[in-house]
């Protein structure tokens, strides 16, 4: 019964911290070559919107010209271009027997502006993403929203919000 109202004070607790998360992120790990980590967010300066794209791979680096394409389920295409902000890298090292294998972590940014009126198609929920990247592109496609309406959702926290000083 303890561990049981324990497990339930922390969920209570956890989830409100959930709730005010300004990013959406998902973690692809289909080939190791292939698998990442994208974590998407909105950001408003100076009258205008940005897409914040960040994603942690063994390898993949946004193009010195990044673009990324969006589909929404209502079938609607969103391309964007923009700069890239850039990269870092993280090495740690994993013990396999007595051998230790130096894992690298490289994590590269990109910032794509995007008009109100592509936020807005964002509540149809996104069906497929396309991210320009090298080597390779990164291609994910969903069967069910994951990052559409959470960006819309931060994007009109930020619409309202009035910028005082």
């Amino acid at each position: 019964m303890k561990r049981l109202s324990l497990i339930l004070t922390i969920i209570l607790f956890l989830l409100p911290l959930q709730v005010k998360a300004q990013s959406v992120s998902y973690t692809y790990k289909a080939l190791k070559a292939e698998g990442c980590s994208v974590n998407y967010s909105v950001a408003h300066q100076d009258n205008n919107f940005y897409l914040v794209v960040s994603v942690t791979s063994d390898r993949m680096r946004f193009l010195s010209e990044p673009s990324i394409k969006f589909k929404t389920f209502k079938g609607e295409i969103i391309e964007l271009t923009g700069i890239e902000l850039g990269n870092s890298s993280q090495t740690a090292g994993v013990l396999i027997g007595n051998i230790m294998v130096p894992v690298t972590d490289i994590v590269t940014s990109a910032q794509f502006r995007i008009s109100q009126s592509d936020l807005e198609k964002f509540q149809n929920g996104i069906s497929k993403v396309r991210i320009s990247l090298a080597p390779m592109n990164h291609e994910r496609e969903f069967s069910k929203d994951k990052i559409g309406k959470k960006l819309y959702k931060i994007y009109l926290k930020l619409a309202n919000q009035k910028d005082d000083f």
